[in-house]
């Protein structure tokens, strides 16, 4: 078991594909895109978002937001997992 807060991924660099454990794999998929399309500048600014937001953008944020809520399943979260299979 890992401590609370530690990912299976590098957060500064997450795999395109979701890692083993990973308990919602599209969201992961989508957390993924937003986190690629959202980097930073060597100005500062979002290169997605420039010239309107600094980064780390809002997506950016949500994009971080995904890839860990991806793993850790936050209590009242609309999918399960049953049997290692994921559904509603």
């Amino acid at each position: 078991m890992r401590p609370a807060g530690m990912l299976p991924f590098d957060r500064d660099d997450p795999p395109v594909d979701p890692p083993p454990g990973c308990v919602n794999r599209l969201m992961w998929q989508l957390a993924r895109r937003l986190f690629a399309d959202h980097q930073p500048g060597l100005d500062g600014w979002c290169t997605a978002c420039r010239p309107f937001s600094f980064y780390p953008c809002v997506a950016r944020q949500l994009a971080d937001l995904g890839l860990a809520a991806a793993f850790t399943q936050p209590h009242g979260a609309p999918w399960r997992t049953a049997n290692g299979r994921v559904g509603l």
